[in-house]
């Protein structure tokens, strides 16, 4: 692609679906412990996400994967062209 705007929201949008992607597993895992009402010590990381695996299939791990994007692609988005666009005008004007 050239470089520009349609780039850049482009790399953006892949970028935000990667971080999510990548992301979703931890953060349901988090939850799930942080959700645990037991009085003693909390399961590992690892073991946690085992057990969801195994009880609710590996696609559990994934749970709200589409609403986390629609939250996390427009702020890449946004992010990295108006920080693209800031670099433009430097290199435009200062230098």
């Amino acid at each position: 692609m050239k470089e520009g705007v349609a780039l850049h929201f482009a790399a953006s949008m892949l970028s935000g679906f990667l971080t999510t992607f990548n992301s979703m597993p931890f953060d349901v895992t988090k939850t799930r412990i942080q959700n645990l009402k037991s009085t003693g010590k909390p399961p590992g990381m690892i073991s946690m996400m085992t057990s969801i695996a195994k009880t609710e299939g590996i696609a559990a791990l994934w749970k709200g994967f589409w609403p986390t994007y629609c939250r996390i692609g427009p702020h890449t988005v946004l992010t990295l062209i108006i920080n693209e666009q800031i670099v433009h005008l430097y290199r435009r004007y200062a230098e």
